[in-house]
C-alpha cells in the first residue's frame, strides 16, 4: 500500500505544472532554436508584432502574453517563462537594471516601426511622412537615435515648441516602453515622445498625449479619441485593415533575454538585492515619480467623490420611480437597476468611452464620473427601498392622522430610520466604489494605479509600486468612511 501511495505521489508530482517548470528551470540554453520545444515558454507582450512572429515561428513552444514588461520579467523570474521576446533597445535597459538577465539572441529578427493614424488618413499622414523625411535629411533622426537607443541615460532635449496656436494634437501612447515611451521628471519622454513633440511643433499646434495601455490605444485610435499614436508599433497584416501607417522612421530588432543562469558558458552574477530605502528612493523620489502618485491621488479622489454624489443623486431618483405607482415608471427603474448590475463594470466603462461617447471630445475623467454614478445609482436604489420599506406603513398613517402631510410623514418620520437602517451597507458601498475607481486605467485615465503601472514599467520593480498605493488605497477609503461619520449626526449612525 505504500509502495503504491509513493507511484501516485510520484504521477501526481510529474503532473504538476510547477514539476514541469522545475524540469525545464534546470535546462541550459545554447541557441533560441532550443525554445521551439514543447513546455518551453515565452512571455510576450499582448497585442505586439512580437506575439505574432513568437506563434509563427515557435509554434511547439508555449507562448504566454501579458499587458506589460514589468509582469513579464516577473514571470521570467519566477522561473515561470523561459525567455522573453522584446524590442532590443528595452532589453539594453532592462540588463542594465538587471544583472541576473542576459540575452540569449539580440538580433532573432529585424523589425521596421512606424507612426499609426486613422484608417484612409489624407491630412495628417501625408505632413508625418514630410516632416519624417524633413528630420532624416537633416540629421535630428540620428541625433535622436543616439541619445535613446545607444545607451541608457538619455534626456529630453529642449527645443521650440508652439505657444501661440490653440490647436493640439492628441497623440495616443503608453509611456510604458523605455526607451520609445516613459515618464521622466513627471513628463513624457522617450525616442517617439520627442518625435511626436518635433512634429507638433512643426504642424505648430500643442501636443497632448493620451496615455493607456497598448490595447486601450488601439481601441482609442479606432474610436477617434486620439489622431496618431506612436508606441514602437509594428506593421502587420491585420493591423493594416484597420490603421493607416506611416513610412519607417526606425530598423531594429526583437531579442531574447533568459536568466543568465540558464545560459551555457555563463557566468553567474548575483542581483544585488535593493534595501528598503534604495527601493523606496528608485521608485519614488528618482525622477520625481512620487508626483506621479499625487497626480494618480487627486484623479482617483475627483473621481470617487463625484460619482459618489452622483450616484447618491441618481439612486435617489431610481429608487422614486421603483417605488412609483405608475407601472411604467417601476418597469423603467428595475431595467435600469438590472441592466447596471448584471455587466461587468470594466465592459461598461469601455463601452461608455469607445462606443457611447466615442464621437464627443469628452475625456476619461468625466466619462469615469458618469458611468461610476450609474453604477453606484443602480445598487444604492435598492438600498434606499429596502430601508424604507422596512419603516412600517402605520408610522406614516399615524403621521398623517396627526396633521402631517403624506411629504412631511416622509421626511419626519420614515426618513430618519431609512437612512439608520441603510448606512451601514451604504458605507460598504462607498468604500466599494473608492476600489472601483482603480479600473479607470482601462480608458486613458492617470488614477493612482495606472501611476504604479508608469512606475513599475521604469524601475521594473513588481511589487513596491503596488505595496505604495495598496496603503494610499487602504487610507483613502479608511479617511472617506470616517469623514462620512463625522458628517452624519450620532443617532443616525
Amino acid at each position: 500500500m505504500k509502495r503504491f501511495s509513493c507511484v501516485v505521489l510520484l504521477i501526481l508530482m510529474l503532473c504538476l505544472p510547477g514539476t514541469r517548470n522545475m524540469a525545464n528551470a534546470q535546462q541550459l540554453l545554447r541557441s533560441v532554436r532550443e525554445l521551439d520545444e514543447p513546455g518551453m515558454r515565452i512571455g510576450v507582450l499582448i497585442a505586439t508584432w512580437q506575439e505574432n512572429y513568437a506563434r509563427q515561428h515557435f509554434p511547439r513552444a508555449q507562448i504566454i502574453p501579458l499587458t506589460n514588461t514589468t509582469d513579464l520579467l516577473s514571470l521570467l523570474r519566477n522561473g515561470d517563462c523561459d525567455a522573453v521576446f522584446l524590442a532590443y533597445p528595452a532589453c539594453v535597459y532592462i540588463l542594465e537594471e538587471a544583472s541576473n538577465m542576459a540575452f540569449l539572441d539580440q538580433q532573432v529578427a529585424a523589425t521596421s516601426v512606424s507612426v499609426g493614424f486613422r484608417l484612409h488618413d489624407t491630412t495628417l499622414l501625408p505632413k508625418f511622412n514630410a516632416f519624417l523625411h524633413q528630420i532624416r535629411e537633416n540629421g535630428i533622426l540620428e541625433q535622436m537615435k543616439d541619445r535613446w537607443l545607444e545607451k541608457p541615460g538619455g534626456s529630453m532635449p529642449s527645443f521650440p515648441e508652439s505657444t501661440d496656436n490653440q490647436e493640439i494634437l492628441r497623440i495616443g501612447t503608453t509611456c510604458m516602453d523605455v526607451p520609445f515611451t516613459f515618464y521622466q521628471n513627471n513628463h513624457p519622454a522617450g525616442f517617439d515622445i520627442e518625435m511626436t513633440r518635433r512634429f507638433a511643433a512643426w504642424l505648430g499646434k500643442k501636443p497632448v498625449f493620451v496615455i493607456s495601455d497598448f490595447t486601450g490605444m488601439l481601441a482609442g485610435m479606432s474610436a477617434g479619441k486620439m489622431d496618431m499614436m506612436a508606441n514602437y508599433i509594428m506593421v502587420t497584416e491585420e493591423r493594416s485593415k484597420k490603421y493607416s501607417f506611416s513610412d519607417t522612421y526606425l530598423t531594429t530588432y526583437s531579442s531574447m533575454i533568459t536568466l543568465r543562469n540558464r545560459l551555457e558558458n555563463s557566468t553567474t552574477i548575483g542581483n544585488k538585492r535593493q534595501n528598503l530605502t534604495e527601493r523606496f528612493y528608485n521608485n519614488l523620489i528618482l525622477d520625481k515619480r512620487y508626483l506621479l502618485l499625487w497626480d494618480g491621488l487627486k484623479a482617483t479622489l475627483l473621481i470617487a467623490v463625484l460619482s459618489i454624489l452622483g450616484g447618491t443623486l441618481m439612486g435617489a431618483i431610481i429608487c422614486f420611480l421603483r417605488m412609483s405607482h405608475l407601472k411604467i415608471a417601476r418597469i423603467a427603474a428595475s431595467g435600469y437597476i438590472s441592466f447596471f448590475r448584471s455587466i461587468p463594470q470594466v465592459v461598461l466603462l469601455m463601452l461608455m468611452f469607445y462606443v457611447v461617447f466615442a464621437s464627443t471630445r469628452m475625456n476619461g475623467v468625466t466619462v469615469s464620473v458618469i458611468t461610476f454614478s450609474l453604477i453606484f445609482g443602480a445598487y444604492v436604489s435598492e438600498m434606499f427601498r429596502s430601508a424604507i420599506q422596512s419603516v412600517p406603513r402605520g408610522q406614516t398613517e399615524a403621521g398623517i392622522a396627526l396633521g402631517l402631510s403624506r411629504a412631511g410623514s416622509f421626511i419626519q418620520i420614515v426618513l430618519p430610520q431609512a437612512i439608520k437602517q441603510v448606512y451601514p451597507v451604504y458605507k460598504g458601498e462607498l468604500i466599494a466604489l473608492t476600489k472601483l475607481t482603480s479600473i479607470v486605467g482601462y480608458i486613458a485615465v492617470q488614477d493612482l494605479t495606472k501611476a504604479s503601472d508608469l512606475i513599475r514599467s521604469r524601475t521594473f520593480d513588481a511589487f513596491f509600486p503596488l505595496i505604495v498605493i495598496s496603503v494610499i488605497y487602504f487610507l483613502l477609503s479608511w479617511g472617506l468612511a470616517r469623514l462620512l461619520d463625522a458628517v452624519l449626526p450620532t443617532n443616525i449612525k
